[in-house]
């Protein structure tokens, strides 16, 4: 791949539409060391989550926020973040399970290497 972004949460789905619409002569994966997309909001699902900033200001300015709650709870956060991955394409680059563990720059040869442990999310 031409570019890893980590993590498939709100900033790895936007950076993913960004890179595949402005560099779309590039590749791309995303690496998310979980089953599932989106992030903090899919992690966190206790009773009465919801954003601190208004989703006008947080959500994506190509797919802009059309809820009327401008403070959005997290489960609509989820769907919002979930269907921008799917109506975008996005989804299909990305890879469950792979957790970044390590990555070395090389300046001699301007290129990054990354170590990714592949498997179940491990149990805390």
């Amino acid at each position: 791949f031409d570019v890893l972004i980590v993590g498939a949460g709100l900033s790895g789905i936007g950076a993913g539409y960004h890179l595949q619409t402005n560099c779309p002569d590039r590749s791309y994966a995303i690496l998310e060391g979980r089953d599932c997309i989106g992030g903090t909001w899919d992690l966190f699902r206790y009773p009465g989550i919801r954003s601190d900033s208004d989703m006008y200001t947080l959500g994506y300015s190509f797919r802009p926020w059309t809820e009327p709650k401008a403070i959005a709870d997290g489960p609509s956060i989820l769907n919002y973040v979930r269907e921008t991955a799917r109506v975008y394409g996005i989804d299909k680059n990305i890879r469950f399970n792979h957790r970044v563990v390590r990555a070395d720059w090389s300046s001699a040869d301007s290129q990054w290497t990354v170590e990714v442990e592949r498997g179940p999310e491990k149990a805390i």
